[in-house]
């Protein structure tokens, strides 16, 4: 039971209490990181709890809770991390919630307070009418970012009035249905054992730290509440161009391609295999190494900051592109006819293919010696698919699987364009 075949692999058990644990072995390194994930994010809007009422989650709520989770009785959370000599944080995302620390001594004592702070709420009303005030400076400080106005633009299109389309930290309004009550009925439901993943990264003793933890969570006692989470109906997009003035010295365009949404059941290593795949296809078509996008720079239509991305999460799968320039009607003129050539691009990629399929396994594996990299990793807590899995996964691939993917990504919908103008 010491380790797997590979002495790196994540050694996968779970407590009696239902708690997932992935234990990442690194010898000789002298940083351990540990990180507890809730499945709990932005994305989750309700829930139905035992007795089949329905409870509305206001949007920012994942955010909140993660702040308030810090807030003990006896104070900050962080500060005893710092008096055990370790670097802590979390952060919240459309999935889940994550807390995690680093360091390189009292590894026990720092583990063991972050399973303990973390499932062991404390929430007052004055301790949340404090942060209401908080997060609102919080939320002020940044919806003048035209990045962020462009980025929660793009989604507002694609995705009207859905939980994407919510900014993670919520409104003023939002926050304001935000109750002590609710946080701890959220923190009943979404952080019990059975929905939260531990992962620890580093040189230990593996049958050491298994005892210990199985140990510290028997010691946690939690109320949980079953809870059963509604499906999202997405609303139909209706509008496809936009513009804003913001006084900008320098137009910016974001462009959005809606996808059929996938079904919300496919398997973890499914999901990953498909992002895997249109990433490939998109440095493929859209990459600064294609003569396409050469001729673009060139020519002005693109600048450095000309940047794509796909995401499939949810029952959400989209394409954004973004890029700064005086003539986005020149940008949505190149960049429809190169979606329009797409497929048959990816079908005569082959030698392209094999040189960008070696360096994402090459990047990959680099992220193995990144404890950060290998703790944090959002699809080894929701899929279990590790770094390690991901590198197999894409090593089997064949142009073939990456023009099947195009496919699915290239052909039919409507591109979507929103312009930040002077």
């Amino acid at each position: 039971m010491e380790t797997n075949n590979h002495e790196e692999q994540p050694f996968v058990f779970q407590t009696k209490e239902g708690l997932t644990v992935n234990l990442i072995k690194k010898p000789g390194y002298h940083q351990f990181l540990a990180a507890l994930t809730a499945r709990f994010g932005s994305l989750t809007t309700a829930m139905r709890v035992a007795d089949n009422q329905q409870v509305t989650i206001p949007s920012g709520t994942a955010h909140f809770l993660e702040h308030k989770i810090f807030d003990k009785k006896d104070g900050d959370a962080l500060i005893r991390f710092t008096e055990l000599g370790a670097d802590a944080n979390a952060f919240t995302g459309p999935n889940q919630t994550t807390y995690y620390f680093t360091a390189t001594s009292q590894i026990l004592e720092n583990l063991a307070w972050l399973m303990n702070f973390v499932q062991d709420p404390y929430f007052t009303e004055e301790k949340v009418v404090r942060e209401r005030g908080i997060i609102e400076e919080e939320i002020k400080l940044y919806q003048d970012d035209p990045a962020w106005q462009l980025y929660q633009g793009i989604i507002g299109l694609l995705y009207p009035k859905s939980a994407l389309s919510q900014d993670i930290a919520g409104t003023k309004d939002s926050l304001q249905e935000i109750t002590p009550d609710l946080l701890y009925q959220i923190h009943a439901g979404f952080y019990q054992p059975q929905n939260l993943v531990l992962t620890v990264v580093g040189d230990f003793g593996i049958n050491e730290l298994i005892a210990f933890i199985k140990e510290q969570q028997e010691q946690i006692s939690s109320q949980t509440e079953t809870v059963l989470v509604p499906k999202e109906d997405l609303a139909k997009q209706v509008t496809f161009v936009a513009q804003k003035k913001q006084g900008l010295s320098l137009e910016k365009g974001a462009y959005g391609f809606r996808l059929p949404s996938r079904p919300e059941d496919i398997s973890g290593i499914e999901r990953v295999k498909e992002i895997l795949l249109g990433e490939l296809a998109l440095d493929l078509v859209f990459g600064d190494q294609t003569v396409w996008f050469q001729d673009a720079y060139e020519k002005g239509i693109f600048g450095d900051d000309f940047d794509y991305e796909y995401s499939n999460f949810g029952p959400y799968q989209y394409l954004t592109f973004f890029a700064d320039g005086e003539n986005q009607d020149h940008v949505q003129e190149y960049l429809l006819k190169r979606l329009a050539e797409a497929p048959a691009i990816l079908a005569e990629s082959q030698t392209d293919f094999t040189r960008l399929q070696k360096a994402l396994a090459g990047q990959t594996l680099a992220s193995q010696n990144r404890p950060d990299r290998l703790g944090l990793d959002e699809d080894l807590a929701l899929y279990g698919v590790s770094l390690f899995d991901k590198i197999n996964i894409i090593t089997r691939f064949c142009l073939d699987d990456v023009v099947q993917c195009g496919k699915r990504l290239f052909e039919g919908g409507r591109l979507t364009r929103l312009v930040l103008e002077k």
